[in-house]
């Protein structure tokens, strides 16, 4: 199963859609993605899709924080999150990528802050590798603006995350012994800023279920999509699912 760093953008938008404090929901979903690696096709994969909101601590999906201070229009919290972003030789069809070495998710650390004004919500993050996989640093700006209807929540959103080098040349680059061995050419990334846009809805069905679902086109940056890893310009992925609400 390939689950790529696009399913954190996506199941974190299902949960800026209308929290409340101490609620809590759980369902499943299934999630659509088109790899930028050379070798993967479109891949459809089940995922478990969790959201709690607390006055102190959260979980939004593959995020959890503990909220340290918070007002009416500002919070700021202590994250943990999984970076699920992985490459796995064996489940590649590309003679070459087959003889590159693994790549392995980790969990990031670090700091979350909100904005909240009529005109919608900027986040601003932060984390590092704490698993150490990479040893990499990534950060986000984000705006997203919840509109709620009766029934129906359209949430759109447009950010862009940064990536430190040690991020990129762990996942995208290429090391001598991996290019002697695949006859790719070597390959060192830089740093780099991704911009996406995304569009997620809820549909409320009943008191306690709802329809999930949410849409991100990400633009892939020169340190990436000149890796001889990737053979993508752009990166999409759709998730949809149903969650009960406790």
């Amino acid at each position: 199963m390939i689950i790529k760093k696009n399913l954190l953008i996506a199941a974190a938008l299902f949960s800026t859609s209308s929290a409340m404090a101490d609620e809590f929901s759980l369902g499943a979903g299934a999630v659509f993605n088109e790899s930028p690696y050379k070798g993967y096709n479109e891949n459809t994969s089940a995922v478990p899709l969790i959201s709690y909101e607390g006055d102190h601590f959260y979980v939004r999906q593959t995020a959890a924080g503990w909220i340290v201070w918070k007002d009416s229009k500002n919070e700021i919290s202590l994250t943990a999150a999984w970076m699920p972003l992985h490459f796995d030789p064996d489940d590649n069809d590309d003679h070459a990528m087959k003889q590159l070495d693994e790549r392995k998710a980790s969990v990031f650390l670090g700091g979350a802050y909100y904005r909240h004004e009529h005109w919608g919500s900027l986040k601003f993050a932060v984390g590092a590798d704490a698993m150490d996989e990479s040893g990499g640093v990534v950060g986000e700006l984000s705006y997203f603006h919840p509109l709620r209807m009766e029934r129906l929540t359209l949430t759109p959103s447009v950010g862009v995350f940064y990536y430190d080098e040690s991020f990129n040349d762990y996942y995208y680059g290429v090391s001598g012994s991996e290019s002697r061995r695949s006859g790719l050419n070597e390959y060192a990334a830089g740093d780099s800023w991704s911009p996406y846009i995304g569009l997620s809805a809820k549909y409320q069905l009943t008191q306690s279920l709802f329809v999930n679902a949410s849409a991100v086109y990400t633009v892939l940056p020169d340190d990436v999509k000149n890796s001889p890893m990737v053979d993508r310009d752009d990166s999409f992925v759709l998730m949809t699912g149903m969650s009960w609400r406790f």
